[in-house]
């Protein structure tokens, strides 16, 4: 066994890994025709050189819809990206700042189901008294001017709904636009 054979790339990665599991220095030599002082020396110097780099790598799983990946897959190609792989990694780090809550968007959130609960009490009010005033036979105990402020009442709750609506899809739109220029930013700078 010579100690002066140099180790591929590949190999050495194969020693750290197989070393990690158990396997002895003496087995690994002796698979890759070198000494064993070269295998610790192998070792060494690969966690050395990881942890100087502090590369740490983790592997991410997602499961998605079929239609869902399709639609994916046409924004990476659209942006010149070639791997689903490539793209996760981009996404995630171009995510700092992206899917942070927006404060601003959850207080307006609190505000409006807060209102809403409201509205939704005084609705239910008014049907409780117009079911008792059926039940007896009777006309509802209020005048033209109630039943326009009760018409007031249901188109406010339509608009505040077209209110959130609104507010939600401004919100997906903002994100939208601001994955899609992170992935187009990272793309260019790759030429």
């Amino acid at each position: 066994m010579s100690s002066r054979r140099r180790l591929t790339r590949e190999e050495r990665l194969v020693i750290v890994r197989e070393s990690g599991k158990g396997v002895s220095a003496k087995a690994l030599a002796a698979r890759f025709k070198v000494t064993e002082r070269a295998i610790y020396y192998t070792v060494r110097t690969e966690k050395e050189r990881r942890r100087e780099s502090s590369i740490r790598t983790r592997q991410v799983s997602v499961t998605v819809t079929e239609e869902e990946l399709r639609a994916f897959d046409a924004v990476l190609s659209k942006n010149g990206i070639n791997s689903r792989s490539d793209g996760l990694r981009r996404l995630i780090q171009c995510a700092n700042g992206v899917f942070i809550p927006d404060e601003h968007l959850s207080s307006e959130l609190s505000s409006f189901r807060a209102a809403l609960n409201r509205v939704g009490n005084n609705v239910s009010q008014i049907a409780k008294r117009m079911n008792e005033a059926n039940k007896k036979g009777l006309r509802p105990p209020f005048g033209p001017g109630s039943l326009s402020q009760m018409r007031s009442l249901a188109g406010f709750v339509l608009d505040f709904a077209d209110q959130v609506h609104s507010l939600a899809e401004r919100r997906r739109s903002h994100l939208t636009l601001t994955v899609n220029a992170a992935l187009k930013e990272l793309a260019d700078g790759e030429e």
